[in-house]
């Protein structure tokens, strides 16, 4: 399929897609700000780790990146663009490859990490995804505070 956009168009409606503070990042915050409540520091897009990771709760040594469809290549939704393919297959792949590579850091300097997908942090997702961080987040707490004691 042609691209609907000229050039032009396409490059300024590209520049306007946020990398950070995505409306499913905020959703995903929100939803592990709720979960855990006020007593546990919750971090947005720490920049001293790998990825800058969309949430962070250090104290429980956990990351929860929250993975757009596209550009992530969600094996759901994600698809390769018919128009100038040879910019979006090493484009996407090389998007992988360093998803790939910040969750093995990641998961080197102890954090768990959890992906949900941007499909996950949509309407009909989001009470089943609430559902799941609840569990989780639930058996999280159990666990970090049998290792301390408390």
């Amino acid at each position: 399929m042609v691209d609907v956009f000229d050039r032009e168009k396409r490059s300024d409606v590209m520049s306007r897609i946020r990398s950070s503070g995505t409306r499913i990042e905020l959703r995903l915050y929100e939803m592990v700000r709720a979960l855990l409540g006020g007593r546990w520091r919750i971090d947005q897009n720490d920049r001293a780790l790998p990825g800058a990771p969309d949430v962070v709760v250090p104290s429980l040594r956990l990351v929860i990146l929250a993975d757009g469809c596209f550009y992530h290549c969600c094996p759901k939704h994600g698809r390769v663009p018919d128009s100038n393919r040879a910019y979006w297959e090493p484009k996407l792949a090389g998007n992988v490859r360093r998803d790939r590579a910040h969750r093995r850091a990641l998961r080197a300097l102890g954090f768990s990490v959890w992906r949900f997908w941007e499909h996950d942090l949509e309407y009909r997702g989001l009470a089943r995804t609430y559902a799941v961080l609840e569990r989780r987040l639930a058996k999280r707490v159990l666990e970090s505070r049998g290792a301390t004691g408390g």
